[in-house]
């Protein structure tokens, strides 16, 4: 089975290669994934840049011969290979070589909130773009995180309406004050209306017990 391939660029200009694999065919549009070489489109390929096809075969047949061929590389002319690493996906970086390494504090809570506030509008766009490729999945978790806690939720809401209650005591009550003024006919009319609807309940069921007794 032919599902991807291991290639080989030559960048004669530089006397540089570079050895890569990929899942597709040669003539799907793909060059290379290097981040050192020079980054080019298969329409428009460099003067002095020339690509040979090593191998076909399944992709992680194609991954191991990329990886035992850069460890042969590595051993004999590394200082010729535009790669990087000697095997794919490349191991994590840690510590001062990993790129989001700033002062030892990358992945502490008290760095992350700091990350977030100096980039907020940058973080939101990420987190709307995010949302709106993954609505119902988000959707999805939503409730099922919400069935799950729905009374620890609940209390939690209430809990926050309370002390929200307390620090803005005098300003809530004024602003209520200020609405039913400006709605006082509005207010009394529903009253007249509930009040109106309950005595006639009652009223209904009084005579439906009457009639039973």
């Amino acid at each position: 089975m032919s599902e991807a391939f291991v290639y080989m660029w030559h960048d004669s200009e530089n006397s540089m290669y570079y050895i890569g694999s990929h899942k597709g065919t040669p003539d799907d549009g793909y060059t290379h994934s290097s981040q050192i070489m020079e980054q080019f489109k298969a329409d428009n390929i460099p003067e002095g840049f020339s690509r040979r096809i090593l191998a076909y075969g399944t992709e992680p047949d194609m991954r191991q011969l990329e990886n035992d061929l850069l460890n042969n590389r590595k051993e004999k002319c590394w200082d010729k290979y535009y790669n990087v690493a000697v095997c794919f996906p490349p191991p994590p970086k840690y510590g001062k070589d990993n790129h989001n390494y700033i002062d030892g504090r990358w992945g502490k809570p008290e760095y992350q909130k700091e990350y977030r506030k100096k980039n907020l509008e940058k973080m939101r766009e990420m987190e709307r773009g995010y949302y709106k490729k993954n609505r119902e999945k988000e959707r999805e978790k939503k409730q099922k995180y919400y069935e799950k806690h729905r009374e620890k939720i609940l209390e939690k809401s209430r809990e926050y309406q309370r002390e929200r209650y307390k620090e803005n005591r005098e300003k809530i009550l004024e602003k209520r004050q200020e609405y039913r003024k400006k709605n006082r006919e509005k207010i009394l009319e529903y009253q007249r209306e509930y009040h109106a609807r309950k005595k006639a309940e009652k009223m209904g069921t009084s005579k439906l017990d009457n009639f039973f007794s």
